[in-house]
């Protein structure tokens, strides 16, 4: 889970039968975005209920950060965050720039619930 993160500005953690998953993954290919796809399993989902305090999909990562699942938590929620503008400011600042703005202690993602 943590070097998906870590290695993609964009992932979005999915089911491959989920609905909200494949909404949340149209979004962002509209939106001109190529996110990496995880499709988890249950140790995987164990993980982000761990992580993330959920098991549901899709959680979606951006730049680091835990944006939500398609239309709420996190941050907002992807789709309400890509209406907004707010990934498109996310995905424009350096990784550098977004450790700068958290501090500088971040050595590794922020957590779903910071």
């Amino acid at each position: 889970i943590e070097g998906a993160i870590i290695e993609n500005d964009i992932v979005v953690f999915a089911s491959s039968s989920c609905l909200y998953c494949q909404q949340a993954i149209s979004a962002l290919k509209i939106a001109g975005y190529e996110p990496a796809v995880v499709n988890c399993t249950e140790s995987q989902r164990r993980v982000l209920t761990a992580k993330c305090g959920s098991s549901s999909v899709p959680q979606v990562f951006v730049k680091g950060f835990f944006v939500g699942g398609c239309a709420e938590g996190g941050m907002g929620g992807l789709l309400p965050l890509l209406k907004s503008g707010v990934i498109a400011e996310l995905m424009a600042t350096k990784s550098d720039g977004l450790i700068k703005s958290l501090g500088g202690q971040a050595s590794h993602p922020p957590s779903c619930t910071s």
